[in-house]
């Protein structure tokens, strides 16, 4: 059977203009991103490569394990936003740009902070340090180098010279400052721009996300494709994921009982839980993920529910958790630390390193130190960083090697790093967004829905599920505004969008 947005896809692989791509959670955005990548990739006749680009580490060692599933042989850069505009934009121009006295060998830390961009240029010169503004909301660091290529023709140069096409992941959490740089990429160095992203899973607003960034590729002259099938979620919780996010797409026609979507109203989350096994709802064989999205309360309900004789793992979020463009290693490298049974090849392949035995041995030797018992200072942790550093040619920022410390010294934080046999989870929208579960379970009091914010965290939550979803009410307020905005698509009764089970006492 022929996709719903294939045409979409083959217009999108033909097309070699400016792309922007709204992709729907599950619609395998990463993948067409590769397999355009690959087709621009043997086109090109000349010197030039492509870049992809993307928020963390993580996403860039997928981008690269599907290239290597693409069997991509040409070189090409995979890189996060911050690394980006760093090596190939602030250092190798930064001196030619202001003067002898900028240097390029500062040191980044983001917990420097400082008022605004004049202050943060006089950080780099008096104190060789690269830090951030007091206001999360603005970008010092993609303002500084927006600013070199406006005052910097051999930077202009390089870029032009070197890159044919940036391909942009995620770009729903991009901020304003990053939105202008990538834009001036475009038209005034007409570099190509391929933009991947969602609207609908931006739940960094709170950081400085740009909440209209669609919006504004929407004005801009560029074309835009829409993937809206998802590979992932049942054609159930698909159509109940668009009837709030994706209305254009919600099947008001479908009349046919609804098992995979269940509203549950109750005041007592275990009992109720307790009869939805019972009742075969909810099955116990199959993966469980309960989405809760403040940590605390996310450990009670673990606490309760094994009282009753389930066994349910706390995901707690930790510090090192998309706060910073190094959190895939640190994950990788808690991994390492903590859990016995990861070996030193696991975080190897991880991290996508060098597996020659050489290297491997020489990691080991490193980190092996910081295994065991963890009774060690910040400092000695901070030295072993650096050791690490020289040896993978990364850098880790003090904000990073602080919040990573304090990641191993609380035990609270241990159980996201140690594998288990689990398949029952209790976690946050924070630790679940990129993953699917069999069935998830979330509580409607955490969806407001006239906060652009907690409707992007609602999508997300519905769409980590795979074959059944169970959204808890304490009162009507939730269910009373689905049913009123399944009524205002044309559809007759909420029967047909999902299974009322009242547990009220």
């Amino acid at each position: 059977m022929m996709l719903i947005d294939q045409e979409a896809r083959d217009k999108i692989m033909k097309d070699t203009g400016n792309v922007v791509i709204s992709a729907s959670a599950g619609s395998g955005k990463t993948t067409i991103m590769v397999k355009k990548m690959k087709k621009v990739l043997e086109e090109i006749k000349s010197h030039k490569t492509v870049a992809a680009i993307t928020f963390t580490n993580k996403a860039a060692e997928e981008i690269k394990k599907k290239a290597n599933d693409e069997d991509i042989q040409q070189e090409f850069v995979t890189m996060t936003n911050d690394a980006f505009i760093e090596h190939e934009i602030i250092r190798p121009f930064i001196t030619n740009t202001y003067g002898e006295i900028y240097k390029d060998d500062f040191t980044i830390v983001y917990d420097h902070k400082f008022p605004n961009f004049a202050s943060g240029m006089q950080s780099i010169v008096y104190q060789n340090k690269l830090g951030v503004y007091q206001n999360i909301r603005t970008n010092f660091k993609f303002q500084l180098a927006y600013d070199i290529l406006r005052n910097n023709i051999a930077a202009c140069e390089y870029l032009q010279t070197k890159y044919t096409v940036l391909y942009l992941d995620e770009y729903q959490d991009s901020d304003q400052d990053m939105h202008q740089l990538f834009m001036y990429l475009k038209d005034e160095l007409k570099i190509k721009l391929f933009i991947v992203g969602d609207a609908k899973q931006a739940i960094y607003l709170w950081r400085g996300a740009q909440k209209n960034i669609f919006e504004l590729l929407e004005q801009d002259d560029m074309n835009h494709y829409e993937l809206i099938k998802n590979f992932r979620s049942h054609d159930e919780i698909v159509n109940y994921a668009n009837l709030i996010h994706n209305g254009n797409y919600f099947n008001a026609e479908y009349q046919e009982s609804v098992n995979h979507l269940i509203h549950c109203k109750t005041n007592d989350f275990v009992s109720s839980f307790t009869r939805m096994v019972e009742t075969g709802d909810i099955k116990l064989d199959k993966e469980i993920t309960i989405i809760i999205n403040v940590n605390d309360e996310a450990r009670r309900c673990t606490d309760k529910l094994n009282r009753e004789g389930y066994n349910f793992q706390f995901i707690p979020k930790t510090p090192i958790d998309d706060n910073t463009q190094n959190s895939h290693l640190l994950h990788q490298l808690a991994c390492y630390i903590l859990d016995e049974n990861y070996t030193i090849y696991d975080l190897i392949d991880s991290i996508n390193a060098d597996s020659r035995l050489q290297m491997v041995m020489s990691i080991e030797e490193i980190i092996c130190k910081l295994s065991g018992s963890l009774e060690y200072s910040e400092d000695f942790l901070k030295m072993t960083m650096r050791k690490l550093e020289a040896l993978l040619e990364i850098e880790f920022t003090m904000d990073e090697i602080k919040l990573f410390y304090e990641t191993l010294q609380d035990e609270e934080y241990h159980a996201a790093f140690i594998a288990t046999e689990d398949i029952h989870k209790v976690m946050t929208v924070f630790a679940s967004k990129g993953l699917e579960f069999n069935q998830v379970i979330s509580f409607s009091y955490y969806y407001n829905m006239k906060s652009e914010e907690k409707r992007n965290n609602h999508y997300v939550c519905i769409t980590r599920a795979e074959e059944k979803f169970i959204m808890i009410n304490s009162t009507d307020t939730y269910e009373d505004f689905i049913v009123e905005e399944s009524r205002k698509l044309g559809m007759k009764h909420p029967n047909y969008l999902f299974k009322k089970i009242d547990h009220l006492m």
